[in-house]
């Protein structure tokens, strides 16, 4: 879509306008970011796209919220579970991890 062109021009969208969500948080935790990418979903960079606003639940089944075996995998890895973030939001997450690393 060209920058002149704020809205979609067809389908089930047609003269919606879509605005992504910022990332400018997810940016600051880069190279965390990739590692937990690739550690607890087992993608790449360029597999996928967060945002700011992005969770856990983006990356279940479809129709499913259940994210339990993933925070089993998060704890696994960085120690930390859901009653220690509270949230399951990326910037969230992250920012426990980088929390307790910059503890010990």
């Amino acid at each position: 879509m060209s920058a002149d062109r704020k809205f979609t021009r067809r389908g089930p969208f047609e003269g919606k306008r879509i605005t992504f969500a910022s990332t400018e948080q997810i940016e600051s935790f880069a190279q965390l970011t990739n590692a937990f990418m690739e550690n607890i979903f087992d993608l790449e960079p360029g597999e996928y796209l967060i945002t700011d606003e992005s969770d856990l639940r983006d990356f279940t089944d479809m129709g499913s919220a259940d994210t339990s075996k993933i925070w089993l995998s998060i704890t696994e890895h960085y120690g930390i579970d859901h009653s220690d973030v509270g949230s399951e939001r990326f910037v969230k997450i992250f920012s426990e991890i980088l929390r307790r690393r910059n503890l010990q």
